[in-house]
């Protein structure tokens, strides 16, 4: 896999784009109403992708689309090398969700020792969808931008092994942070991160053969594309 590069990032961004885009115009979630264009807490948030080598020190990132550089105010030379805690670490503690920091962290751990992860049940929110042991992690936490502006993060963690190596992929949204207001219905709190869930759920597998289309020639992934050559935005 080449370096990676602002172009990268940016034809990246363009393909989650249009891969949230026509989840949400194809199908009808009608139990996930606030999933639903218009008025519904989820029809404006923007989804970005990351990637992390568990193989380096540190799990940094080594890659991300442009929306990840949006969210978190960082240019991507400031966030390429970095484990992802930069965003936690200047976050006051009280604002900390230990429990989800527990869980990335082990899960992490897990994949570069090469064993399964399964959040505890004790760490088990009510909005975490029940999956597949190898299908990875979703968690909330309140990251800091560069501005130290703090945000709700809801990130989607998954292993994935391309040409014989483990990278971490992410799929990450900003969460309504009005939605955490003591006013707030606990409900409407917990449909929202649920359909949030659902989202990435269904979407990583698109994310995934972006990847391998496109950065890894000889992954079985690669060979299992349908041939379709439409220009999609990659240099």
């Amino acid at each position: 896999m080449p370096a990676w590069s602002s172009e990268m990032g940016a034809a990246m961004q363009v393909q989650i784009d249009k891969i949230f885009k026509e989840a949400a115009m194809q199908e009808n979630i009608d139990d996930d109403a606030v999933f639903q264009e218009g008025d519904g807490v989820l029809a404006h948030l923007k989804f970005s992708f990351t990637l992390s080598d568990p193989g380096l020190k540190d799990c940094p990132l080594i890659g991300c689309s442009d929306g990840f550089s949006e969210l978190t105010g960082y240019t991507m030379e400031e966030i390429i090398g970095r484990n992802c805690r930069f965003l936690v670490d200047p976050v006051p503690q009280e604002h900390v969700e230990n429990s989800a920091r527990m869980v990335a962290r082990e899960f992490c751990i897990a994949v570069k020792d090469g064993e399964m992860y399964t959040v505890p049940d004790a760490h088990r929110e009510p909005w975490m969808p029940i999956v597949h042991r190898d299908d990875g992690i979703f968690c909330i936490q309140t990251n800091a931008r560069k501005d130290a502006c703090l945000f709700k993060n809801l990130f989607h963690l998954k292993k994935i092994e391309l040409d014989e190596k483990v990278y971490i992929v992410g799929l990450q949204t900003e969460m309504p942070i009005e939605l955490w207001d003591e006013d707030q219905p606990e409900e409407k709190r917990q449909d929202a991160c649920r359909a949030a869930c659902r989202a990435c759920h269904k979407n990583m597998g698109a994310a995934e053969q972006v990847m391998a289309k496109h950065f890894w020639f000889s992954s079985p992934m690669r060979r299992q594309e349908d041939g379709n050559d439409e220009d999609d935005g990659f240099v």
